[in-house]
């Protein structure tokens, strides 16, 4: 009698346990592996190659590239936070989507003006000279003690863009890019106009101005005026704007014309053309000079973050 139970329970216990080591051969269920354990596979388009790094190694690389070692503790976490976050949200988008074409089947590339900025720790260290160990030692405490952190929007890991430098005020992701992602509205930020880079000038001729127009934005007449009406976000930064007749995104204004923000203020002065700039960047999600000022001021990282991502948690990746 003692024989059949034993069996029974040993059957039963076997049949219990059979799915999960399916799962696990099988790969559909697989525990995730600490962060300085986890690669990431990067497309660096300086060398035309992918490359499988360490991904603790890679963050720390990224938030070298996107942000002085001078900044603040707290703000440098907030930046580690946000290109981890940045990192999994992109990286859980292509499971379903697979990866872009420019990503040559990598998780990420090291293009800033499509995913983010990345510098090897070798020429980082180069480039900080005497200061490479105190630096790099600054830069790897960030990302340690953040270590597996992410930015969460009703559970989902959010895409956590960042810039340079806001107005005074950060853009909505809906105004720049189209879409709607809550978590990405237009927030106050404090302390830019502290950032070397908060006002920029650029001047050109009005035949310089003509001819980029002509060049880039089809069915342009100077007959109907050069500089038209002119639709601001919140933040300031061009919606549209009507050149030679024709009404122009803001995100494409500044690409033909080189500027550092959509944020721009436009004279034009007989023969000469005057851009008067505000901010540096797309202006969307965490200012990092707005970041930097809230650390001076005693914010830690996780409030950095939830200043300029709206409704969101910090959570351990899962």
């Amino acid at each position: 009698m003692k024989k059949i139970l034993f069996w029974a329970v040993a059957v039963m216990v076997i049949t219990a346990l059979m799915p999960l080591a399916m799962l696990l051969k099988y790969g559909k269920y697989q525990k995730p592996l600490p962060e300085d354990e986890e690669t990431v596979s990067v497309y660096v388009k300086e060398e035309d190659k992918v490359i499988e790094m360490n991904k603790t190694q890679y963050l720390k690389e990224v938030v070298s590239a996107e942000m002085p070692a001078s900044f603040e503790m707290e703000a440098l976490k907030a930046q580690a936070v946000a290109a981890r976050s940045y990192l999994v949200s992109r990286q859980n988008a292509y499971k379903i989507s697979g990866t872009p074409e420019n990503h040559k089947g990598a998780d990420i590339c090291t293009d800033p003006t499509h995913c983010k900025a990345w510098i090897s720790e070798e020429k980082r260290r180069e480039s900080w000279g005497n200061d490479a160990d105190k630096n790099w030692d600054k830069i790897s405490r960030a990302v340690e003690e953040t270590k597996g952190e992410v930015i969460t929007y009703n559970g989902e890991v959010i895409s956590a863009v960042f810039h340079s430098t806001s107005s005074g005020r950060t853009e909505s992701s809906k105004d720049v890019w189209g879409g709607d992602r809550p978590y990405l509205v237009s927030v106050e930020s404090y302390g830019d106009t502290l950032s070397p880079k908060y006002k920029s000038e650029k001047e050109i001729s009005l035949k310089e101005f003509e001819k980029i127009a002509k060049e880039n934005i089809e069915g342009v007449d100077f007959s109907k005026g050069i500089v038209g009406d002119i639709a601001r976000s919140e933040a300031g930064g061009i919606l549209t704007v009507e050149i030679g007749g024709v009404a122009v995104k803001g995100t494409v204004f500044r690409k033909i014309y080189d500027l550092r923000s959509t944020n721009v203020e436009i004279t034009v002065d007989k023969d000469r053309v005057r851009f008067d700039v505000t901010g540096f960047g797309h202006g969307v999600g965490m200012s990092q000079y707005g970041a930097n000022y809230l650390a001076s001021q005693g914010k830690d990282y996780k409030e950095i973050l939830k200043t300029y991502y709206t409704g969101v948690e910090i959570e351990k990746e899962e």
